[in-house]
């Protein structure tokens, strides 16, 4: 990744109006954001956005930290608009509208997520910010299909159980016991997944399986027992 983001700013350097000053300058606010002081990495962001209006990556990544540090909605939306204008085809920036737009308004997020994922169809952050909003909306075919293409490894277990509440509503009862028994295979050790699978059981009639989920869960010790909540 390192050698990755040296390449990137090599070609900056030789390929834009940028000095080298700015390219140590945005390096450095890129370092300031992984040790997590993003009020410092803003001050320095903001300078180079001033001092380069052509700059589209400095504007976005402007934004973006805005949205982490909550700055006021008209001054995030100023600079998603400038980098939107110089990065038409850049789908971290429709991710990040959308994360902006969902306490705003989640069906025009939901559009910026598609305009994402259109330009890149494995971007599996937007995926499951979009696969959310439609299980909130109780959009089942779209859930499902966002759902479907999300890695297992990448799933949580809050996406999970939503997505199983979904597929009761639905009556889709085979797939939502999968969904259950995977995530249970995960955690066998965890008391609300068991918990959730037996009251799968008896809600659909299969008392024997209820039953023996039941006794799973009553043979864990207090040591083994998770009470843990569900991972967001």
């Amino acid at each position: 990744m390192k050698t990755i983001v040296r390449a990137v700013l090599a070609v900056l350097i030789c390929y834009t109006g940028y000095t080298s000053e700015q390219i140590e300058e945005y390096k450095e606010a890129q370092r300031l954001i992984e040790l997590g002081r993003r009020a410092e990495a803003k001050n320095i962001l903001k300078d180079l956005s001033n001092k380069n209006s052509q700059w589209g990556i400095v504007h976005l990544e402007y934004a973006i930290n805005c949205i982490y540090l909550e700055c006021p909605d008209k001054e995030i939306e100023e600079y998603l608009s400038k980098a939107e204008a110089l990065l038409k085809d850049n789908p971290r920036l429709y991710y990040y509208r959308g994360l902006f737009m969902e306490h705003l308004n989640k069906e025009t997020a939901l559009k910026f997520y598609n305009k994402a994922i259109s330009l890149r169809p494995s971007y599996t952050d937007a995926l499951i910010r979009a696969c959310s909003l439609y299980i909130e909306k109780g959009d089942y075919q779209s859930a499902i299909s966002y759902y479907d293409s999300i890695p297992d490894t990448m799933k949580s277990s809050t996406l999970v159980l939503r997505m199983v509440d979904l597929l009761v509503e639905h009556k889709d009862y085979q797939r939502a016991e999968k969904e259950l028994i995977a995530l249970t295979k995960l955690h066998p050790d965890n008391e609300m997944y068991l918990t959730k699978l037996r009251d799968f059981y008896s809600l659909t009639g299969k008392n024997n399986r209820a039953k023996d989920v039941d006794r799973r869960i009553n043979s864990l010790s207090p040591r083994k027992k998770r009470y843990m909540r569900p991972l967001r």
